[in-house]
């Protein structure tokens, strides 16, 4: 081999070793994305932009949480035009046929986590949210776990990983914003009074998903 196929191998395994790392660390994209918008509608704050581009001066969050958005590891702030805004409700069925409705935890910390078994970024998130449920009393906290895959295939998932949080399997359209999201995994937090208190694109840690829900 000579030097310059050397340098260029050298050169393509770093390339790919790098966009690995971005997956990893940031998240997947959606494999079917939301359509964009019709000419003359309007996107959500931070839909469709960068890491990057979204700036936590025009998000509407308290100072606690610009101090932990400031500090994120990975993940990103996304659709801000939906904060402090009473989000709809929703019925789904879970893995074990219980239906779901997002109103019956009003009273309660939510997290609706929006994910998918082929994205290795909510498959390292799993941990950590299986942690949370632990040092989190579920009359506290409810940790909704969404993913369009068959039922099949998120319960073996959901079992092999001894996942102690409720998983739900649906493969219809949820009403906006959680329509709105561009790919997993990505967190909704949702306030005991039902409003929305922040988006999460990417993966996110024990110690910020913890700090994003006792945070003011």
């Amino acid at each position: 081999m000579t030097l310059s196929s050397l340098i260029k191998k050298i050169f393509f395994l770093v390339l790919v070793f790098c966009l690995l790392t971005c997956v990893v660390i940031s998240g997947c994209r959606k494999s079917r994305p939301r359509e964009a918008p019709a000419s003359g509608q309007s996107t959500p704050d931070g839909a469709g932009k960068s890491a990057a581009e979204v700036s936590t001066k025009n998000l509407s969050v308290s100072k606690s949480l610009r101090e932990i958005i400031s500090r994120r590891s990975g993940w990103s702030p996304i659709l801000g035009s939906f904060y402090g805004k009473g989000l709809p409700d929703f019925k789904v069925g879970d893995i074990t046929g219980k239906t779901q409705s997002l109103s019956d935890y009003r009273g309660k910390n939510v997290l609706v986590v929006m994910w998918a078994t082929w994205c290795q970024p909510c498959l390292q998130e799993i941990p950590h949210l299986k942690a949370l449920r632990e040092i989190m009393p579920a009359d506290k906290l409810a940790i909704l776990a969404i993913s369009s895959e068959p039922a099949g295939v998120i319960k073996a998932m959901a079992e092999s990983e001894n996942i102690n949080y409720t998983v739900i399997s649906y493969q219809g359209i949820l009403p906006e914003p959680f329509s709105s999201i561009r790919g997993y995994p990505t967190i909704f937090f949702i306030k005991p009074d039902g409003t929305l208190k922040l988006v999460a694109e990417g993966m996110t840690r024990l110690g910020e998903t913890k700090s994003i829900i006792l945070a003011e």
